[in-house]
């Protein structure tokens, strides 16, 4: 950055950045305390994040994690996951994921004990003298991410300046804009914990070394500034900026604060400026200092809807009809709840979503304060959107080459550097849902590109596969090459050969055959030999273990700890002791006890049946349960019909005969 450049930002000039709108700020809830929302009922973490592949996960069902304990261990750029408080592993599976979409995505459910019981913290006392790798690390592996709502991940950010941008970092802005209305928990944040957050500005610029430091606040967050002012003093300069919307936005910022407008095909830290907001920042101080991972975040509760509306700290994992429940959501006909602001956000498809680090509020708005859409009309061309755009787009050719699907040409209008603000949407005339298109349009260019990226490796590994395929082709060749002429050189020594050299030389080269031979016959023997003696070790210690386990349950059983099991030679046969024991023996009582009162009925049934069925063979036998003068006590016998002892083969029957009126009217009869 050219020193003349700097000395205009030292001397706090402010500059314009094109377009923004100013919409209503509707921010009520600035007065509003940060409360404790406390624990849920269940805690739901997604695990699935838009920048890679989702991280290892360290726990299974079943297991019990206390509060800041790694759920998994990350992966390239992303950040491990932390449990948000104390309980029980519930389930490990795809739910619902806070989207327009309502797509789905890996998460982990935590069934909360109550007990809220947490890890032994490790804060870094001695921060000062650490260095910047330890420091990035410890921000790394508790979870710091951005907190203004694009969740990117500030170790790397961090990194990036140090190791991209070829002057280092020269200015580290601290982002507590938030323009957009309605929200406020960054407001209350820098008014109730701006100490804190003067804290975490020391240590990023213990690591960055930057040359300028500034805080950008604006001017509509008066006791904001001055709790700031008073915290920061010495550490960072508070620079107050215009209200306008979208001036919360990284190169917005960098623009007003510095005069550099950043091209969006490179990130901002690589030219030297780093953005962070106000949240992040608390956070690297609760990392670093406290030893405490990112296991919640302020989220503002606004809405006609609600009879409490606030700003509040929620785990994260906690569902959003959590929140509305605590807040006293008082629907009405077709009710929207908003996650985000009402520039930014979307309708949630269903309020069964958990809150993520990028949730910063929850919105539950009645016709009243913010009208239904009305019904869209044609674009007519009246450019409010792209002079309103601070990306210098054109919205309305984005939307008609988008809704062609015409992804080429969406794509040559600059769709990727759509912020998705929604300024463009705000103005339309011809109230047209600009950005829902807009964001409909970068999913579909993201499937694209990971389609081509797919495609690209499958042609890769076609390729590889091919020169693997050539260089064995070849390489068989020169062997067969090699033979041939090897081959004949030995036909050509023969020809000049006596009869006695020749067979000489044919001797010689059979027992070095044979030789070869009884190598290779060796080599496979020992190896044989190797595997059966690792087999009989194997056999021999299961041997060992089941006669070392016998000597264990005979000594239990001679001492009286074990019973021994009744045998059959110990009790009288045809009797109810013997059955029992035999079926102790077998092992075969295994029968569920919901169905043993019905089996019992059934098998008296069957004792009965089968007792008439067959001959008395004396008077000493009886029926249990029926009366002497019972007259099936003495059955008479019955004679056995032959019939019925015939078997099934014997008794073999045609099944499935088609009757004689279809055979003789089917369609080859006819012909």
């Amino acid at each position: 950055m050219a020193s003349n450049q700097l000395q205009k930002i030292i001397k706090a000039k402010i500059w314009k950045f094109f377009g923004g709108i100013k919409p209503k700020e509707m921010k009520d809830t600035s007065e509003s305390r940060i409360e404790d929302l406390g624990l849920p009922s269940i805690i739901c973490l997604p695990i699935d994040r838009h920048l890679g592949k989702e991280g290892e996960i360290l726990v299974n069902v079943g297991d019990h994690v206390k509060k800041g304990q790694p759920l998994t261990k990350a992966s390239g750029r992303l950040v491990p996951v932390h449990a948000s408080t104390s309980g029980t592993i519930n389930a490990i599976s795809k739910e619902v994921l806070p989207h327009p979409s309502g797509y789905t995505g890996l998460c982990i459910t935590i069934k909360p004990d109550g007990n809220d019981e947490c890890v032994d913290l490790e804060p870094m006392k001695d921060w000062e003298l650490k260095s910047s790798r330890e420091l990035l690390e410890r921000i790394h592996n508790y979870g710091v991410e951005g907190l203004g709502g694009a969740q990117f991940q500030t170790d790397f950010k961090i990194k990036s300046a140090i190791e991209d941008s070829q002057t280092g970092c020269n200015v580290l802005i601290i982002n507590g804009a938030e323009c957009e209305p309605v929200i406020t928990c960054d407001d209350r944040i820098m008014q109730e914990q701006a100490s804190d957050i003067a804290l975490g500005i020391k240590i990023i610029k213990k690591i960055l070394n930057p040359k300028v430091t500034v805080v950008a606040i604006e001017d509509n967050k008066q006791q904001a500034i001055a709790a700031m002012k008073s915290a920061c003093e010495g550490i960072a300069e508070i620079r107050v900026i215009p209200t306008k919307y979208p001036s919360g936005a990284a190169r917005n910022l960098i623009k007003i604060i510095t005069g550099i407008e950043i091209p969006y095909s490179v990130h901002t830290s690589e030219c030297g400026i780093v953005v962070n907001n106000v949240g992040t920042v608390l956070s690297v101080k609760e990392a670093v200092v406290d030893g405490m991972p990112v296991i919640s975040r302020v989220v503002t509760v606004a809405g006609s809807s609600m009879k409490k509306t606030g700003n509040v700290r929620v785990r994260l994992g906690s569902s959003v009809r959590f929140v509305l429940s605590s807040y006293n959501l008082s629907p009405e006909f077709h009710q929207r709840i908003i996650l985000g602001g009402p520039m930014m956000g979307f309708t949630l498809p269903t309020i069964d979503v958990p809150i993520t680090k990028s949730a910063n509020c929850i919105l539950a708005p009645t016709t009243a304060e913010i009208p239904l859409l009305k019904q869209q009309q044609n674009c007519i061309r009246c450019g409010r959107c792209a002079r309103v755009c601070p990306s210098r787009l054109v919205p309305y050719q984005m939307y008609s080459q988008s809704k062609a699907k015409n992804h080429a040409a969406c794509l040559k209008a600059g769709i990727t550097d759509c912020t998705l603000c929604g300024a463009c949407a705000y103005v339309c005339p011809s109230f047209i849902p600009l950005t829902s298109q807009f964001r409909y349009e970068q999913a579909v260019e993201k499937h694209i590109r990971d389609a081509e990226r797919r495609n690209l490796v499958a042609k890769q590994r076609m390729q590889q596969k091919e020169e693997r395929l050539e260089a064995e082709a070849k390489e068989r060749q020169a062997k067969k090459e090699a033979a041939l002429a090897r081959i004949k050189a030995q036909k050509e020594a023969e020809a000049n050969m006596t009869p006695e050299e020749l067979a000489a030389a044919r001797a010689k080269a059979l027992e070095e055959a044979k030789a070869k031979a009884r190598e290779r016959k060796e080599a496979i023997l020992a190896q044989k030999q190797q595997q059966q003696k690792a087999g009989e070790d194997d056999a021999s210690a299961l041997k060992r273990l089941k006669e070392s386990q016998d000597k264990a349950i005979a000594i239990a059983r001679h001492q009286g700890h074990i019973e021994k099991p009744a045998t059959a030679s110990e009790v009288p046969e045809n009797t109810i002791e013997q059955q029992v024991a035999n079926a102790q023996l077998e092992e075969k009582d295994i029968l569920p006890e919901s169905l043993k009162k019905n089996a019992t009925s059934r098998l008296d049934e069957f004792k009965v049946i089968l007792h008439e069925s067959m001959p008395a063979k004396s008077s000493e036998l009886k029926l249990v349960g029926l009366p002497p003068d019972d007259s099936r006590q003495n059955p008479e016998p019955k004679k056995v019909i032959p019939q019925v002892l015939m078997s099934a083969q014997e008794e073999k029957k045609e099944v499935n005969i088609l009757p004689d009126i279809f055979k003789k009217k089917t369609l080859r009869s006819k012909r």
